[in-house]
């Protein structure tokens, strides 16, 4: 049995193992490689040719030379560690293919989240205690008809319909036996306009209604044609799928061709009308509530421009993505501490944050006289840090397994994973360097009815036509 297996584990018998796990390795990630052609084909072809030659090579040499015992051992030393790095690529490759799948697949639905809400003194502790008992519902939410179906099963309920959501937060502090239902939104609105609402309040039970996304985006060569793409950065630190406000709104304009991007930023309360709507016009930020599809129709209706495809991130997508490229250097043109985040301290000047100081920076308006103006600016210079960052630093590659986990679950785009690797693609194959310029929309302060909330004015912008004729005139120009 012994010489049986000194025979079978010679060291020549070892060593040609060996080779072909190395020419398996080859031709497993390879396969992967031209499945997913997010590397230029001719770059995959001349790495393939190359480590297949490195293969025969090595086996040739075994052959011929199967008695110089060192010679043999260093090679197979040298294919072990092509195997593991080989097979470690492999690895990399699928978590990358794996990611984009999923983000790509997570545009297919939006979630809206609705709460029951007591007052603080009720004496309601279960769902059960509202059987049979009157409950009130604004009319233009989203899902109205479906809330209404999914909270009957659970519990047998009347409703009343009611127009304006002041007057829904109103008629729940009135009585203690009285009962709402609401988006968290627009519960988050009504503490806003109403003093202290929550404090006066509960939740008693909440829901979620999941609903099919139409896509409607506008497909474009993107390693040809130029396009742009809606930014939003929604209002929440749940699931990247809820509908939610957006309180960043940036258009990227992308030529391919030129390597220019256009950052194109949009107040959050910019007062607009809301696409296919009628009466009061509303804040953008308000748009979100309605879902991503009417926040990217009611900016296309605002520039007269296409919008081919939206991003939506939230606020652990920019903390965590942060942190893990080891922080981002930012420009603050004055000192201040930001109201969302009292432990950071700004200087004026250049200076290093984390991702929880860079999100303070690109929330902060309390601190300039320009306010929401002056955050759309913030907000712009920490995209460019970020690309700035994301292409120079090995961070990316150190670090990009968790690069990868912090995106997971708070990113979502209809950019297809095609699409997504014809641009990493093009990137890899000329190298070019992007160009990056930016602009904002301005207007003026003032207080004015909206759609959302009824008759209770609130603060919106009014905009300023000119930044606003200035910035179609521009994104025309970067689309040629």
């Amino acid at each position: 049995m012994k010489d049986k297996l000194k025979k079978v584990f010679t060291l020549k018998n070892v060593s040609l193992f060996i080779k072909g796990l190395f020419l398996i390795s080859v031709i497993v990630l390879f396969t992967i490689l031209f499945k997913t052609k997010i590397i230029p084909t001719k770059y995959i072809i001349e790495l393939l040719i190359i480590l297949v030659l490195i293969n025969l090579i090595f086996i040739l040499v075994d052959i011929k030379f199967n008695r110089k015992k060192v010679l043999v051992i260093i090679l197979d030393i040298l294919s072990i560690i092509f195997i593991v790095i080989l097979n470690f690529a492999t690895v990399k490759l699928i978590e990358t293919d794996s990611f984009f799948n999923k983000i790509t697949s997570n545009n297919k639905v939006e979630i809206s989240n609705y709460y029951v809400v007591i007052n603080k003194d009720s004496n309601y502790e279960k769902l059960r205690d509202i059987k049979n008992k009157n409950i009130k519902i604004l009319k233009s939410e989203s899902n109205f008809k479906e809330v209404k179906e999914k909270l009957n099963s659970k519990v047998k309920i009347n409703f009343d319909d009611e127009e304006e959501l002041t007057n829904l937060g109103n008629y729940l502090l009135e009585s203690k036996d009285n009962l709402i239902i609401v988006s968290d939104a627009n519960y988050d609105l009504l503490d806003e306009n109403i003093e202290n609402f929550k404090e006066s309040t509960k939740i008693l039970y909440k829901l979620s209604i999941e609903s099919v996304l139409e896509d409607i985006s506008k497909d474009k060569k993107v390693t040809k044609e130029p396009f742009n793409i809606y930014i939003s950065g929604i209002d929440t630190y749940g699931k990247i799928s809820t509908k939610a406000r957006s309180d960043v709104n940036i258009i990227m304009t992308v030529n391919p061709v030129t390597k220019k991007i256009l950052l194109t930023s949009i107040p959050r309360d910019y007062y607009v009308q809301l696409h296919g709507t009628t009466g009061y016009k509303d804040k953008l930020t308000h748009a979100g509530v309605y879902g991503i599809n009417m926040s990217v129709q009611t900016i296309e209706d605002l520039l007269d421009i296409d919008i081919n495809y939206y991003l939506r991130v939230n606020f652990n997508t920019l903390i965590d993505v942060v942190d893990e490229l080891d922080g981002i250097e930012i420009y603050s043109d004055s000192s201040f501490t930001p109201w969302t985040n009292q432990s950071c301290k700004f200087q004026k000047g250049t200076q290093k944050v984390d991702g929880k100081c860079a999100l303070a920076f690109a929330r902060e308006r309390h601190a300039y006289n320009s306010g929401d103006r002056h955050r759309g600016e913030n907000q712009q210079q920490v995209i460019t840090a970020l690309i700035n960052k994301a292409t120079t630093s090995k961070k990316v590659i150190t670090n990009y397994s968790n690069i990868l986990n912090a995106l997971d679950g708070s990113f979502q785009t209809n950019l297809s994973t095609e699409e997504i690797y014809a641009l990493i693609n093009m990137q890899i194959d000329d190298m070019a360097s992007w160009s990056i310029e930016s602009i904002s929309l301005n207007g003026y302060d003032s207080s004015n009815y909206t759609y959302s909330y009824g008759s209770q004015k609130l603060y919106v912008m009014e905009p300023n036509y000119e930044t606003v004729k200035t910035a179609q005139d521009k994104i025309s120009e970067y689309m040629e």
